[in-house]
């Protein structure tokens, strides 16, 4: 169980002018992964993506993506606690799974379970 910070999302309603925002404030590259999909990755750290969203919520945006062994746990877990579940776990093709949850302020915090290699 890693406990780290792995992926960090933007949502946008146009992709190529968040991507010239971003390009123009950091030295990030980008690569589309399917239509609706941008990665960055900046020279160290964390990098992430950029998901195209018909509407963007104030407060949505950034979502931080933490990565575990196994998601449903965490997701008994924050409820016990005082939180909830704003996405259920959800596959990621060829990739693994996620899921969204809340903590007792409603801020966002998401998992991320990689598909296990043998």
């Amino acid at each position: 169980m890693k406990h780290t910070i792995c992926h960090i999302e933007w949502s946008s309603t146009d992709l190529e002018r968040t991507k010239k925002f971003l390009s123009g404030l950091f030295d990030w590259e980008f690569e589309y992964w399917g239509e609706n999909y941008l990665l960055f990755s900046p020279p160290e750290g964390v990098g992430g993506g950029i998901a195209r969203m018909d509407k963007v919520n104030p407060g949505d945006s950034p979502l931080v993506h933490i990565e575990v062994d196994d998601i449903e746990p965490y997701l008994e877990k924050a409820k016990k606690l005082g939180g909830g579940v704003a996405a259920p776990k959800t596959e990621i093709p060829t990739v693994g799974w996620y899921a969204v949850l809340t903590d007792p302020d409603e801020n966002l915090v998401a998992l991320f379970q990689g598909i296990k290699e043998e």
